[in-house]
């Protein structure tokens, strides 16, 4: 029941924005690289109950900077890391806004929406919105898999973001919390044929690799027996460049601290968060000097 009215007020949400005209809308592309990476996140979009705080937290946070975008009766804004538009913020409606829950939604690169709809039905999961072509975006559509974690999927129109090393505020990972991660991979490895192996570093029981076309995009994570409240769900993490600066300033920001670093999850660069709405995040200081990547 509790999934079936996320959905549902998810719906209500996302559906004035989601039916846009494309002739009247005016969403940038997520990338104009001109290649597509199948099994990629791509975008993220936060639905939150006050913009305004959501864009002042995530600036001072993240050292993002945001434009806005025309989407007719709604206030969208398109985050930028840099000269990169990296996702977007989407008021809810105030008579919805009171009954959600804030959330980020992180979009899954396909290779055919449709394909993929069908993928995710077949498999016990469930459409939310329908497939929608958004002008110069592409098209997407909201789903939830068979345990009730939402996400999108989406064709961009001119191309997916390139695979670069992240940079402080730039999207860094996904991770899935799963009530049976073994069952979880495989939804996800039909989905999005996904090579699925199991995490040899984490010291978490259970945890999954998902591996698109030799690179890794996200871990899959059976939720602890001990943490009933968890519930299935997708969640991203950005790259900062000091994790316990990060972690400080959320709580100056108006955020929460919901897992705070621990020397036992990689190695205390790790953190997940909410800001002043609540919608959660992950945060990792990363180092590509200790793990042989070059700059």
């Amino acid at each position: 029941m509790k999934s079936q009215r996320i959905a549902f007020l998810l719906w209500l949400v996302l559906l004035p924005f989601h039916a846009a005209d494309a002739a009247t809308g005016d969403l940038p592309p997520v990338s104009t690289s001109g290649e597509w990476h199948p099994g990629k996140f791509v975008w993220a979009d936060l639905i939150t109950d006050d913009i305004d705080t959501a864009k002042r937290f995530y600036a001072d946070l993240l050292g993002w900077e945001f434009r806005q975008a025309n989407v007719p009766g709604r206030s969208y804004l398109i985050a930028f890391n840099g000269e990169r538009p990296i996702s977007g913020l989407l008021q809810a409606p105030q008579k919805q806004a009171s009954k959600g829950r804030p959330r980020w939604i992180s979009y899954l690169s396909v290779t055919e929406v449709g394909q993929a709809l069908q993928s995710v039905v077949i498999n016990g999961g469930k459409v939310l919105l329908a497939p929608k072509r958004l002008p110069e975006r592409g098209e997407q559509a909201i789903v939830r898999d068979a345990e009730g974690a939402v996400f999108g999927v989406m064709k961009t129109s001119k191309g997916d973001p390139q695979d670069y090393l992240a940079e402080p505020g730039d999207w860094i990972w996904e991770q899935l919390l799963s009530l049976d991660a073994e069952r979880a991979g495989g939804f996800y490895q039909t989905l999005a044929d996904y090579t699925v192996i199991k995490d040899p570093k984490s010291r978490l029981p259970d945890t999954l690799i998902l591996i698109a076309h030799g690179h890794a995009r996200a871990t899959v994570t059976t939720i602890p027996a001990d943490r009933p409240s968890l519930q299935p769900t997708w969640l991203p993490f950005v790259r900062v460049a000091d994790i316990r600066d990060a972690v400080a300033r959320t709580d100056t920001l108006g955020g929460r601290v919901l897992l705070a670093p621990r020397a036992d999850l990689l190695e205390g660069r790790l953190a997940v968060i909410a800001d002043p709405s609540g919608a959660a995040l992950g945060l990792i200081e990363w180092d590509y000097t200790q793990t042989g990547e070059e700059k």
